[in-house]
């Protein structure tokens, strides 16, 4: 398990959506003292970790009735649409929220335009609250960094891969711990380039002086 300092701390929700599901395990002490908010499939995985949605929004094409029935049941609000809608359930579910820093799980595998989607969706709804966004499961982390913003990461174990990712034209950025450092660097998404990078020790720290950046971690099976 990974350890993301951040100050301050302001970390109040956990969103499941219905990408890959995250391991049980790894949802029930990442959800410890977060509210549980769900789109669609991800209320399954919610269920299936034991644990209490707040809120379940979607259009029930990836999740069952049973589902829906049983989320009802232990509490959760329903916010129920039709297939043929504009937004997405993850956006839906993202209007719902209530401020402060989100934890977002359920985003990576399947459809590479539904990852899409969902990391700049994400980023979008970041800007919008300015707040801090990690997308995560017990294989993958990505966190989101504007302009201005640092993180530290405790890896917890041998990361196979550090990458930084602009997801904006161009970004400037700093990250130190790893086998090549960068200081002061301009990246752009036409040459994303910073890729593939090696932990030297057990922490990872980056620093996002212009544009966004997100910062992506994958961990050894």
């Amino acid at each position: 398990m990974f350890h993301v300092k951040q100050e301050p701390q302001l970390l109040t929700a956990l969103a499941v959506a219905g990408g890959r599901a995250p391991s049980q395990l790894w949802l029930q002490q990442a959800a410890m003292g977060l509210a549980a908010y769900c789109a669609d499939r991800g209320a399954a995985y919610a269920l299936a970790a034991g644990l209490s949605p707040t809120l379940v929004v979607g259009d029930g094409d990836s999740a069952t009735t049973a589902v829906y029935a049983e989320a009802e049941g232990a509490g959760a609000a329903l916010d129920i649409h039709p297939p043929a809608k504009d937004d997405t359930d993850l956006q839906l579910l993202l209007s719902k929220l209530p401020q402060g820093d989100l934890l977002a799980t359920g985003i990576w595998g399947g459809r590479f335009d539904h990852l899409y989607s969902n990391v700049y969706s994400l980023l979008a709804w970041k800007q919008q609250r300015q707040s801090q966004v990690l997308l995560a499961d017990d294989k993958e982390l990505m966190v989101l960094l504007g302009e201005g913003e640092r993180m530290k990461v405790e890896l917890g174990k041998k990361a196979k891969a550090i990458s930084l990712l602009p997801l904006s034209p161009t970004c400037t950025v700093t990250i130190d711990g790893v086998r090549w450092p960068l200081a002061q660097a301009e990246l752009t998404q036409a040459k994303p380039y910073a890729i593939s990078n090696e932990a030297v020790g057990s922490e990872v720290s980056c620093t996002c002086h212009r544009g966004s950046v997100g910062l992506y971690i994958c961990w050894e099976e």
